[in-house]
């Protein structure tokens, strides 16, 4: 057998290899990158509700509290689903908030009724 030939084919193998696992590495980091960003549009999504609520006229965010149920992001728009609680009492309900991302922001435009038949005041 020819050495040089064998020389070659291991450095054809090794290049192949350090190849593949570059490429490996780029899809977990872009992958990585995927997730960081959707996580933080959600938190971003959050942050404007909760803005959105400080702003209304009628709410008394002090006596309530409120949990996001659900974030979902595709795109430039986004839905939040927020449950809400009278402070040490039973009653609840929950809202449906639809956001679009306006220059990199975003801002809630609408607050359908989940399971009523009222919004926030002004809105609908």
């Amino acid at each position: 057998m020819n050495t040089r030939t064998d020389v070659n084919g291991k450095e054809a193998r090794m290049t192949r290899r350090i190849s593949a696992v570059l490429l490996l590495l780029l899809f977990c980091f872009a992958a990585g990158c995927g997730k960081r960003a959707q996580g933080n549009d959600q938190d971003a999504v959050r942050a404007s509700v909760d803005r959105y609520l400080t702003t209304q006229a009628g709410l008394n965010m002090e006596t309530m509290e409120h949990e996001f149920k659900q974030v979902t992001v595709n795109g430039d728009q986004a839905t939040a689903q927020v449950e809400f609680r009278v402070k040490d009492g039973e009653g609840k309900m929950q809202m449906d908030y639809v956001l679009e991302r306006k220059d990199g922001d975003w801002l809630v435009v609408k607050t359908p009724p989940s399971g009523g038949q009222m919004g926030h005041p002004g809105m609908n």
